[in-house]
């Protein structure tokens, strides 16, 4: 049985291995996007906190968006992202005016909650927009914005600090597109859908191989001897750090697996006998042709109240004229702080209208908007990233020490059949 389990093991690790390597390499550069590109860009995010006789209150939203909009009258403000840091920067979200607007795009929503439609392998990430929630679709995350450039502002001068046009960094660009499509669009995204298949079938495979019959064999397929000749250090690093890998790379596959298929994503939703949730109408909040003025700053403060320990607060300006503005901010649910609860508050008074929980989701929506932080290490800080960039490191090395052991085995066959004795004439 071993040999068959062999066999399959070794042929879709061909199959697969160059693209398994692939992402892995490009993973290990996107697991720390946001905190390298905070670092390359820190002008961007903090600034000084006036203290002493300097000491001055941040501006409205309200006045920041005007002298924004003074400045560039052609751009339309959609949103503002305000942190509990007093040092940190506002996010002031925009677009070109005359440009067609893009609907919401966060998981959980139309795409996300169902629709598993971005091939990933280890340590992938799916793009962020900042800009104003949606809440006239479907889906989970009513708070999940439109996307659109960012202005990063002073809250004490309203000075402009950076603009950001694009949602990454070149580099990163071009890692994620790797990552996801290998460069070759539409047939690489189905190339890195199927090589997450076949990683899963690769490491439940491995794990049988791995299985020791005695308790000796237990104790040398759980430590590398270091000592060792080349071949030997070959098989212990492929066997005995594709063990303790394995758990996790069984994690990053299915993930992967779930945000590439339909059928994987409606295959949780059977499982957890439930249906993806169905997005709320945003409340009327004016009749139309109301005052234009909205009422950011009482929106803002009412959101405060009512999510008080969150870390950051979106404020999502109105959809049209008679629509609530929407502030939302992290669910406070254990590890899943990516989803967001949104509050519905009067455009002219910020009084609140009625709010969306993410808690309030199927169990299913919720496991699949688990599968990108879980995915990316996202799902735990710093320290579940590290856990991803340790094991995506490790992964690199598998591909190359599972030829290095096919190539030495076939070495080692070819040898015994040439020393293999050749029969003799009989002589007459």
């Amino acid at each position: 049985m071993k040999v068959f389990f062999r066999r399959i093991h070794l042929y879709l690790a061909l199959a697969a291995g160059l693209v398994f390597f692939v992402q892995c390499l490009s993973g290990t550069v996107l697991i720390f996007e946001e905190e390298i590109t905070h670092a390359l860009h820190a002008e961007r995010y903090v600034v000084a906190v006036p203290t002493g006789q300097l000491r001055q209150p941040r501006l409205a939203l309200a006045q920041l968006a005007r002298q924004f909009q003074q400045a560039n009258p052609k751009y339309k403000v959609l949103g503002f992202k305000v942190y509990a840091d007093p040092a940190r920067t506002v996010e002031l979200t925009y677009r070109d005016g005359k440009a067609r607007p893009v609907g919401p795009r966060g998981e959980g929503g139309a795409r996300g909650e169902g629709r598993g439609q971005e091939p990933q392998g280890p340590a992938g990430r799916e793009g962020r927009g900042e800009g104003s929630p949606g809440g006239r679709g479907r889906g989970g995350e009513k708070g999940r914005p439109e996307r659109g450039s960012t202005a990063y502002l002073n809250p004490y001068t309203g000075q402009l600090l950076g603009l950001q046009t694009e949602k990454q960094l070149p580099v990163f660009k071009f890692a994620e597109d790797l990552h996801r499509r290998l460069l070759a669009g539409e047939v690489g995204k189905a190339l890195t859908g199927l090589s997450a298949l076949f990683i899963l079938v690769i490491t439940a495979t491995g794990l049988v191989l791995w299985w020791p019959k005695t308790r000796d064999m237990l104790r040398g397929r759980l430590r590398i001897k270091w000592g060792a000749s080349g071949k030997r250090l070959t098989h212990d690093l492929h066997v005995v750090l594709g063990f303790y890998c394995s758990l996790f790379l069984v994690g990053l596959a299915l993930t992967g697996v779930i945000m590439s298929y339909r059928w994987a994503t409606e295959g949780l939703f059977t499982l957890t006998n439930s249906r993806p949730t169905v997005g709320l109408l945003a409340p009327v909040s004016a009749q139309p042709g109301s005052p234009r003025q909205v009422a950011y700053d009482a929106a803002l403060r009412t959101g405060q109240v009512t999510y008080r320990t969150a870390e950051y607060w979106r404020v999502g300006a109105p959809k049209d004229s008679a629509a609530a503005i929407t502030v939302s901010a992290p669910s406070q649910l254990p590890l899943r702080s990516l989803g967001l609860d949104t509050l519905f508050v009067d455009r002219s008074t910020g009084a609140a209208l009625g709010q969306h929980l993410y808690a309030r989701q199927s169990a299913g929506a919720q496991l699949r908007r688990l599968a990108k932080p879980l995915h990316t290490g996202e799902i735990g800080g710093v320290w579940t990233k590290m856990l991803a960039l340790v094991v995506t490191l490790c992964s690199l090395t598998f591909p190359v020490t599972g030829v290095l052991m096919w190539l030495n085995r076939t070495r080692k066959k070819s040898g015994r059949a040439s020393r293999r004795p050749v029969a003799q004439p009989i002589a007459g």
